[in-house]
């Protein structure tokens, strides 16, 4: 029950933050693509997506060392872009402390923090830089990678089990008395790219926040799947399904 409810409040911390900062991104002008309806921004960063894991399996396999100087890289660059609507060049200085802190500590707090601040951002960003077709194709395409990267291949078990030794901002922990709950920041991610999508590019508060209850409703039933099964289960699949779904319902409803 404990991890359900932290789960549930990271999973709408990320969708409300995001809603309420992606108006300053798209002032800031942090659009991740110039042309936002062009549905082929969505494969490339699929792409992306899976040229950034096949390097990170060649580096577990092979220089295991590389893997944890390469994610605090990224992180800084990902906080350093999180606060830089709000205070400029100056976001270096809290993007260092972070990444101190983080690295000198891996307490779960710490990680929850810079996890909620990194989730929040991303899904600003790429809400306002992808109108909501672009999206529902991005979402569709990752649910089936997901679903094939654990059931089929596997490597994201392998991806999940070293990404969580590291204690890296790119899952929530949820520390418990046997073992240690988590959530993919990806999972809290995806899903409501849709929802500030839908905000920004179609002007509805209706759709942006039906696209978060059922994106919700769908990490209801994923938890309850996991509880019963007793193993890891792609999430994508419930979530971007459930998202998409709310996107729908809300579209009928405004028109």
């Amino acid at each position: 029950m404990k991890d359900r409810l932290s789960i549930s409040v990271f999973f709408l911390l990320t969708a409300f933050l995001a809603l309420y900062i992606a108006p300053y991104y798209s002032s800031a002008g942090m659009q991740a693509f110039e042309d936002t309806s062009d549905v082929a921004n969505s494969v490339y960063y699929i792409l992306m997506i899976l040229g950034f894991t096949a390097i990170v399996i060649v580096l577990i396999k092979f220089r295991k060392e590389l893997l944890k100087p390469l994610f605090y890289l990224l992180i800084l660059i990902t906080y350093f872009y999180a606060f830089m609507p709000f205070i400029g060049i100056i976001s270096a200085i809290p993007s260092i402390i972070l990444l101190y802190l983080l690295a000198k500590t891996k307490h779960w707090m710490v990680v929850n923090i810079s996890a909620l601040l990194i989730a929040s951002a991303v899904t600003a960003i790429f809400g306002i830089s992808l109108e909501p077709i672009p999206v529902i194709v991005l979402l569709a395409l990752l649910a089936a990678y997901d679903y094939i990267a654990v059931h089929k291949t596997r490597h994201m078990l392998t991806l999940a089990d070293s990404v969580s030794e590291m204690k890296i901002p790119v899952v929530f922990i949820i520390p418990g008395k046997d073992r240690d709950a988590i959530m993919g920041v990806g999972d809290a991610v995806m899903p409501n790219i849709l929802a500030v999508s839908a905000l920004t590019f179609n002007s509805s508060p209706v759709q942006a926040l039906l696209t978060v209850i059922f994106g919700y409703a769908g990490l209801l039933v994923l938890l309850r799947i996991v509880e019963t099964r007793k193993e890891a289960q792609p999430g994508l699949p419930i979530l971007n399904a459930s998202a998409i779904l709310g996107f729908l319902l809300g579209f009928l409803f405004c028109h």
